[in-house]
């Protein structure tokens, strides 16, 4: 389940219409969302708040034999104000990423215009007073020694956003070292055809590029037709620093079916042509082009020889698969993993909050219905889809992941278990050009299990 601030983030990146998909980094963002998910590995508490549409809280406590915990803060002067902050209200669907549809690309606006009032998150990079988007967020973990990360983020224009990430990390209570602190900074160019990604951190001087360009129709063009039933697209990152000599590149192809390719068209489009038309354009679109929305990755890291294929397939709208295979080139080894998600929905009472004027609706129900020799029912509370999803992911070596995330009462709840060998290493691995798992227990790695039990509970205000 992602956390609070998370949340926020991505609120504000649809506040200010950036496309977070037309990027390198989330081309297996689908795969991992369904396979590289993370259970809680001890009971930890999280209380947030969404106190003004510009400020955000966070307080998290958990216990692994010590308390520890962290204090966050975050302001944006982008007004959040259609984003749900209340644990009852948010859409699971938001704090549990699964199958991820990807959308096409859009054109960044073209000037730099005011918030419209009326729809405050579907608007420009700016804010109500002429000013450019810009977030602040800072965590404080604790107890000593604290580690701080702050991020700052701000759009420099439609097309471009700034990004500037700190993690310091305190020494040891007695040592009068300073802190460790490494800066990474981050300028994103999009235009919905292209995108391109600077990056610097002061780890080691390391530079970076990420690229990402999309086949098809540019959508800068008015001419472009809008209706694309998929998308393919590659990319390319590499990374160099010149103080360690180190050297990393990576590319990858994506193709995925859009909204457009499994929506059937609505009947009402064709209502303004002619009879004959009309009947044979419905017959022709009754059906969707593709039964099923799916994804295909490959990635191909050269240096390390480690190639990458995904597949993911959502099946239903709460139901959804995904594997990947990995193979290393130098070693013969080998990676294969599988999951699925499976949503459920129930339904729910919910009392909602009182606007103002329910003692108004109340007075004349019983005053209005007696009058006419009507008997006033009473009104039943609102009810509300109450879903739930439950996460599974197994590997070629049995370490299975179970993640049931969900709501109690007003409380979202996310609890995970994880079993497998003792010399479990994470797949994740693989994506950073491992050759392979690392060796564990020696001789009893196929004997030896290990089993995580953690649960994490959100409550938002």
């Amino acid at each position: 389940m992602l956390d609070f601030m998370d949340y926020i983030q991505l609120a504000f990146a649809e506040a200010t219409v950036w496309n977070r998909d037309n990027s390198y980094s989330s081309l297996t963002a689908t795969a991992q969302s369904l396979l590289d998910f993370s259970t809680p590995e001890r009971l930890r508490v999280h209380l947030s708040s969404l106190s003004t549409p510009h400020f955000a809280t966070s307080y998290t406590l958990g216990t692994v034999g010590l308390i520890d915990g962290s204090v966050s803060y975050l302001f944006s002067t982008a007004p959040l104000d259609n984003t749900p902050s209340r644990s009852a209200l948010i859409p699971l669907r938001k704090l549990s990423p699964g199958y991820r549809q990807v959308q096409a690309p859009i054109a960044p606006p073209t000037t730099d215009t005011i918030l419209d009032d009326a729809s405050p998150n579907t608007a420009s990079p700016n804010n109500d007073h002429g000013k450019k988007a810009t977030l602040f967020h800072a965590t404080l973990h604790l107890p000593p020694p604290s580690t701080l990360n702050a991020l700052f983020l701000r759009r420099i224009s439609p097309t471009m956003q700034l990004s500037l990430a700190v993690c310091s990390t305190r020494g040891p209570p007695l040592s009068k070292s300073a802190p460790q602190a490494s800066l990474l900074t981050q300028l994103s160019h999009n235009t919905g055809k292209y995108s391109n990604e600077y990056l610097f951190s002061t780890d080691n001087a390391l530079f970076g590029w990420r690229g990402l360009w999309n086949f098809g129709p540019d959508p800068r063009d008015a001419r472009a037709s809008p209706s694309r039933l998929s998308l393919l697209s590659a990319g390319a990152e590499a990374y160099y620093s010149p103080v360690s000599s180190l050297i990393g590149m990576s590319t990858g192809l994506r193709f995925s079916t859009l909204p457009a390719a499994t929506d059937v068209p609505s009947s009402s489009s064709s209502s303004s042509s002619s009879s004959s038309l009309s009947t044979t354009t419905t017959t022709t679109n009754a059906n969707p082009i593709s039964t099923f929305p799916y994804t295909l990755t490959l990635t191909l890291t050269p240096l390390t020889g480690s190639l990458s294929t995904t597949y993911s397939l959502r099946a239903s709208p709460n139901l959804a698969f995904s594997s990947r295979f990995g193979f290393n080139v130098y070693s013969w080894e080998s990676e294969m993993v599988a999951g699925c998600e499976l949503w459920r929905k129930g339904r729910r009472n919910v009392v909602r909050d009182d606007d103002g004027v329910e003692w108004a609706r109340r007075k004349i129900r019983d005053s209005v219905f007696p009058s006419l020799g009507i008997a006033a029912r009473p009104q039943p509370q609102e009810k509300e889809e109450n879903e739930s999803v439950l996460k599974i992911r197994v590997d070629q070596s049995w370490n299975v992941r179970l993640l049931w995330e969900g709501r109690v009462k007003e409380l979202l709840v996310s609890a995970g278990v994880g079993l497998g060998p003792s010399s479990f290493t994470s797949s994740s691995s693989w994506s950073n050009g491992a050759s392979g798992q690392s060796g564990g227990g020696g001789g009893s790695a196929g004997k030896s299990y290990w089993s995580g039990v953690g649960v994490s509970v959100l409550y938002s205000s």
